[in-house]
């Protein structure tokens, strides 16, 4: 008898209307919080804070805004400074450094064609160099790398594997996608 006195009162209160209605604390941090904006100049910088959960606000000649919360501007600040001595930003320079790399096949300092193994992925060929593998050659998108003992042609292959489920893939993504966004933000 009581749940049907209950269902009977919450039925009975009128409806209020969507605009007048409570939202939930937590659902959008954004609308409640005060935010500002900060301006990032660096593609791999903006790449790095994407990583750690800041939004977008659009891009400006060359320049990549972003949403920050008042309260983590200082957390903002941090990440901009700690990706300037960060592996990510050792990644960003392989990339630099390959993609300015123009073809060059020389003999591989005389090494056997079976003591050579290549990737045709800029982001791969990266990933190898940070992990000490030794380049000798590049043709059109190939990247050639000394491996001379059948162990380092093992290690070759699982780096390259590894590459796909790291943080360093993540990164590359963000970097290929800033790329492509056109000046948005007014």
């Amino acid at each position: 008898m009581h749940y049907i006195v209950l269902l009977v009162a919450v039925l009975s209160q009128p409806k209020q209307p969507e605009s007048k209605k409570k939202k939930p604390k937590g659902v959008n941090v954004m609308e409640n919080a005060k935010r500002t904006t900060r301006v990032v100049g660096d593609l791999g910088i903006s790449a790095y804070i994407l990583m750690h959960g800041f939004k977008l606000a659009g891009k400006k000649d060359r320049s990549f805004v972003f949403f920050v919360e008042e309260d983590k501007v200082e957390q903002f600040n941090q990440l901009k400074f700690n990706y300037l001595f960060s592996e990510f930003h050792y990644f960003d320079h392989c990339l630099m450094g390959l993609k300015k790399l123009e073809d060059y096949m020389p003999v591989c300092n005389n090494i056997e064609e079976s003591n050579v193994s290549s990737v045709n992925d800029l982001g791969i060929a990266a990933y190898l160099l940070m992990h000490k593998f030794k380049i000798c050659a590049k043709k059109a998108k190939t990247f050639y790398f000394e491996t001379p003992t059948e162990e380092e042609r093992k290690q070759f292959d699982e780096t390259n594997w590894q590459y796909t489920s790291s943080d360093y893939h993540e990164f590359d993504s963000k970097i290929m996608s800033l790329k492509k966004i056109v000046d948005s933000y007014r």
